[in-house]
């Protein structure tokens, strides 16, 4: 900290020269003939001064005494009480002068000069004097108020460190304090003052310094952590600093600052962003990365940044969200290994002016995207004094170090291109005593000389040299690990495999420790289907029994003949049948320690490749195609084992995992399909007359296929997930039938993501043949059967079927209740499907009884949050808001609803975000509620935004699309914007009429739209059509004699005679046509 004498004297001195010339000023007013208001304006500007001089004393003495010992505090505190002891000191200065000056005025007493105070300044030249001296106090005292936000703001830092407060607190009281003084500085740069004045310039500069602190890292994800052997690139950082991140003396920014670092593998560009990004975290409010090295990995990136966002997992979401981010949130993208063409590029551009971006790539074309300053760093390697340094460090050479090591290790560092990585992998060889100094470069020498001859033998294709000098070291390395002999070595070989052939990022130690502890919870939780446990009533034929015991007998050979392939390290100890963990990690510590592999940062037992030895390790030519082929299985079994199918780790925490996993089940997929295809035509090559053998099918490759579109379907690559259940349902359909229970549950699947993907008809079709598969397998008792019907009931209800979807969802809850108790789980989340099929016919009364019994018991036996719940807690609510919107609502319903539904959406934002799609359907709901209340500002406050996400994430003719645009009409209607309303509804109802006809939302899209025609006065023969056409459905999809058609037929809901809004007792409200908006 600063000379604390020199600011104590510095405010003492401050304090006695205010209280003298305000005493000397008040005590000549007092005999003043009038009060002058220059002479009033001086005293009042003066003790300002010592009002703001007062409280940064009494500050100060505070932060002195708490001890303040934070090193990364100590740069900033320096300036900023350098700073405060030269505005002190200026503040003084000009305060001393205009005493002088008025003395002098005053003179011997004669009070008279004081009378024409600005008459007597002319005659003396003395009122430019004056004026000058009072705008540099308000300069001053400018600078000294800036000075006192910013000791303020530091003291608050320093209190919340001694009393460990939480981070949270720290970040809602800092950046508040931190945006007020931002706010100053930008007023101070932007009004009528200049900042010319030194004295207020340094204050700025130490304000906004400390005003940056004010800036929380909140998020902060970078592609590695930084090495702590990290060398060189001074310049190219404090270049990076100087033009990426703002200063306050900055005009307002007018476009995006973005900075590209290309140059050759392994020359540090990676590690150089992650150190800046380090080095200036508190300088923004997010640091971000995208795997630029393919549009599946970017793909990707974009998905895994969603979940920080909490924003629809999609591209377009994340860039939209980075774009809403303002000033006050600064952020930093870092788009990495950015090799492809520009277009991949650009199309990750945010357009937004308050972020940063640095772009690190090999593709030199690439450097026209820079922006800001030089626009771009091409890396090579390091200098070679910066290259020497680093070698003999990484190789533990002691020092001070000898002349003749410092020669070896410039022939090392020119030999190896000076490149970082290079340098990193020779080192470390060295330190293991592998070779020394002296001997590396023969070892390094015929390292690749081997490798060569071994190329040569199997591919002609060279070498490139860039690459050459990593390749070369890397091997170095890699037959010092593999010379040691030990398990650890041999373990961590076996590794470095593994991770060749999974995602170079994000790989985590707890992929490897549920693949071993895995299959030992899925063997303890198996339950066979016993098909001798269905009632009498539905006892199979022998026949079928027959089939299955020879299923079961093919099965279980099968599997006696093919065991997975596994590392060592992952079997189970024989004694104590107990995974070895630290067999394990002393595996990665061996990669670890040799720079192999490196710790990611922000997260334990996590860890990541460079890209060059990614590829390398997995392709070196002592690796054969038929050894790449062992090693991809190897790590597909690995993948497959870590993943458990629901119900098993169906959690948050379970989610969360398979999500993660994508990348690497991706790469793997890939991999595995360029092997697969080089062996085809290789074969082809070889025998043109032989047919090529099919690889076997086992029923565990089967259930890997089935886990990898689990994590596809999870990650939102619905497409890739479909293409694997489809393959998988083909094959059991083939091979074990229809009636086999495996055949079902895939075609549930599968039914599921058709779905998600919006191919209804397909999804109805799907549980449909499951249903009856069931029926007939396993019987109408059992709780697949009823599950799958619960599934089919559903589904059946979307086709406009809701009697038949009525009487599905009875029985399974009667026969659920019978067999599980209407407590039970299983029972209250069928309840939902019974309440909701309830509803659509009309039994309001009965729907909420239902829906009232599955919440409570559901809220108490899972909790408030849990989606089961809050699904439940949806159909009660709205199962309030039908009974009213269809004119048989009860005294309070509306207002329950809205309670309800308030806390569903609350929660659900919290949880997950405003854009997942649970979440807006939640907001879109309590949209309808709140506009037929009346309220409908809120309801289209709350609506808007989601439709804005609605629209860029789905095309205009799906399902949900069209459902959104249908409440947004009603929602207009309650407006009483009938005009707009019903252009909308027409487009809902023609799209229904082509592709979507017995949906039930064609009929709600009718009724409105017939509405909406009535009430602009459009009752004429089209009107008539569209009502025919209503009545006609209503009578095919529910009776003659249903409510629902005596509701289309009572002609006062339709006319125009009552609105869409109605009071807190159920009734609708009177329609005035003056309130009509044409």
């Amino acid at each position: 900290m600063g000379d604390p004498f020199s600011i104590v004297a510095g405010t003492a001195g401050l304090a006695d020269v205010c209280v003298r010339t305000i005493k000397f000023i008040k005590a000549v007013q007092a005999g003043l003939h009038e009060i002058d208001g220059d002479i009033e304006s001086l005293c009042e500007e003066i003790s300002s001064v010592q009002t703001a001089n007062d409280v940064v004393a009494g500050i100060y003495t505070k932060i002195v005494t708490s001890g303040q010992k934070d090193t990364d505090l100590q740069q900033n505190l320096n300036a900023h009480w350098k700073a405060t002891k030269a505005t002190l000191s200026g503040c003084q200065n000009i305060v001393e002068q205009l005493e002088t000056l008025l003395k002098s005025i005053v003179g011997n007493g004669d009070q008279r000069k004081l009378d024409k105070f600005r008459k007597w300044l002319k005659h003396e030249s003395k009122e430019k004097d004056f004026d000058g001296l009072r705008g540099k106090l308000q300069t001053r005292q400018n600078a000294l108020q800036l000075i006192l936000e910013a000791t303020n703001l530091l003291h608050i830092l320093i209190s919340q460190q001694t009393s460990h407060s939480s981070i949270s607190d720290l970040s809602n009281s800092l950046e508040q304090l931190g945006q007020t003084l931002t706010t100053k500085i930008e007023a101070l740069h932007n009004g009528p003052i200049t900042i010319s004045d030194s004295t207020l310039e340094t204050a700025v500069h130490a304000a906004q310094y400390i005003a940056n602190i004010a800036y929380i890292n909140e998020h902060f994800y970078i592609p590695q952590s930084v090495s702590s052997s990290f060398t060189g690139r001074e310049e190219e950082l404090s270049d990076l600093r100087e033009h990426l991140i703002a200063k306050p003396m900055d005009k307002l920014q007018s476009m995006q600052k973005r900075f590209v670092i290309f140059g050759l593998a392994g020359s540090g560009k990676t590690q150089t962003c992650c150190k800046f990004a380090v080095d200036n975290k508190n300088s923004f409010w997010g640091v971000f990365w995208l795997n630029a090295s393919s549009e599946e990995h970017l793909k990707q990136s974009f998905i895994t940044l969603s979940e920080v966002a909490k924003v629809a997992p999609n591209e377009a979401a994340v860039k939209g969200w980075l774009s809403s981010l303002g000033s006050n949130k600064p952020w930093l993208l870092i788009i990495d290994n950015a090799d492809d063409t520009g277009s991949l590029v650009e199309q990750s551009f945010p357009d937004n002016v308050y972020g940063s971006i640095v772009i690190t790539t090999r593709n030199p074309l690439l450097r026209m995207q820079g922006t800001v300053g030089p626009r771009y760093f091409q890396f090579d390697g390091l200098n070679e004094s910066v290259s020497i340094r680093l070698l003999l460090r990484l190789a533990d050479e002691a020092s001070p170090w000898a002349p003749q090591a410092i020669d070896f290790a410039k022939s090392i560092a020119k030999k190896i291109g000076y490149l970082p990585l290079a340098l990193t992998y020779a080192g470390k060889t060295i330190a293991a005593k592998f070779c020394t100094l002296q001997t590396y470069l023969d070892f390094y020498d015929r390292c690749w000389a081997r490798i060569r001859q071994m190329k040569g033998q199997r591919d002609s294709s060279s070498i490139p040299d860039a690459s050459a000098a990593i390749y070369k070291s890397y091997e170095v390395m890699y037959q010092s690990l593999a010379s040691r002999k030990t398990q650890a070595s041999e373990d961590a070989l076996d590794l470095l495999k593994i991770f060749s052939f999974l995602d170079r990022q994000n790989i985590k130690l707890e992929i490897f420790i549920r693949a071993a502890n895995n299959p030992k919870l899925e063997e303890a939780s198996a339950k066979p289907d016993d098909i001798w446990q269905n009632s009498p009533k539905s006892q199979l034929p022998w026949s079928k029994i027959w089939k299955s015991i020879i299923i079961q007998l093919v099965q279980g050979m099968s599997r006696l003949s093919f065991r997975p392939v596994l590392p060592r390290f992952l079997l189970l100890d024989r004694d104590s049948g107990d995974f070895d963990e630290l067999r394990l990690r002393e595996a990665i510590n061996e990669l670890l320690k040799m720079s192999l592999i490196s710790a990611s940062s922000g997260s334990d037992d996590c860890y990541s490749m460079h890209a060059a030895v990614h590829d390398w390790a997995r392709q070196r030519p002592e690796m054969t195609l038929a050894d790449q082929a062992i090693w991809c299985q190897i790590t597909s079994n690995i993948l497959s084992r870590a993943i458990l199918l629901p119900p098993m780790d169906d959690t948050e925490d379970g989610e969360r995992f398979r999500r993660e996993l994508l990348p690497h089940v991706a790469h793997v997929g890939r991999i595995e399909q360029d092997i697969n295809r080089t062996f085809v035509q290789n074969r082809r090559s070889r025998y043109n007359i032989i047919p090529i053998p099919q690889a076997r099918i086992t029923s565990d490759h089967l259930l890997q296929l089935v886990k990898f579109s689990l994590v596809y379907y999870q990650g939102h690559q619905l497409e890739e997930a479909e293409k694997l259940q489809r393959y998988v349902v083909d094959f059991l359909v083939q091979h074990l039938g229809l009636d086999n229970i495996q055949t079902i549950r895939m075609l549930r699947l599968l039914s599921r993501t058709y779905f998600q993907l919006a191919r209804m008809d397909e999804a109805v079709e799907l549980q449909r043949r499951a249903y009856n598969a069931c029926l007939e397998t396993l019987g109408k008792e059992h709780p697949e059967t009823l599950q799958v019907m619960d599934q089919y009931g559903s589904a059946l209800w979307l086709q406009g079927h809701f009697q038949e979807s009525l009487s599905m969802h009875k029985i399974v809850v009667e026969r659920l209740t019978e067999q599980f108790g209407a407590y039970d789980v299983l029972t209250l989340k069928a309840m939902g499907g019974l309440g909701r099929a309830l509803c659509k016919d009309f039994q309001f009364a009965q729907a909420i009884q239902v829906n009232s019994h599955a919440f409570t018991e559901l809220k108490s036996t899972l909790g408030t949050s849990h989606s089961a719940t809050l699904e439940a807690m949806d159909n009660l609510a709205m199962a309030y808001f039908d009974r009213t919107a269809y004119r048989q609502g009860q005294p309070g319903d509306l207002n329950r609803a809205l309670e309800l539904e308030q806390e569903i959406f609350t929660k659900r934002v919290e949880r997950l975000g405003r854009e997942h799609y649970h979440t807006l359907w939640a907001g879109l709901n309590l949209a309808r509620i709140r506009a037929i209340r009346g309220e409908v500002k809120e309801a289209l406050n709350i609506f808007l935004p989601g439709l804005e996400v609605v629209k860029r994430d789905l095309e205009p003719d799906h399902f949900l699309f069209l459902f959104t645009e249908l409440h947004h009409a009603r929602i207009l209607m309650c407006a009483k914007q009938y005009a707009e309303a019903e252009r909308l509804l027409s487009g809902v109802v023609q799209a229904h009429e082509k592709a979507h006809r017995r949906h039930p939302d064609r009929l709600l899209g009718l009724y409105s739209l017939v509405k909406c025609r009535r009430v602009l006065g459009k009752d004429n023969g089209d009107t008539e059509i569209l009502y025919q056409r209503l009545l006609d459905g209503a009578k095919e999809t529910f009776g003659a004699t249903h409510p629902a058609v005596e509701n289309v037929l009572d002609e006062r809901a339709l006319s125009g005679e009552f609105g869409d809004i109605y009071d807190e007792n159920g009734r609708p409200q009177p329609l005035h046509p003056s309130e009509v908006q044409m």
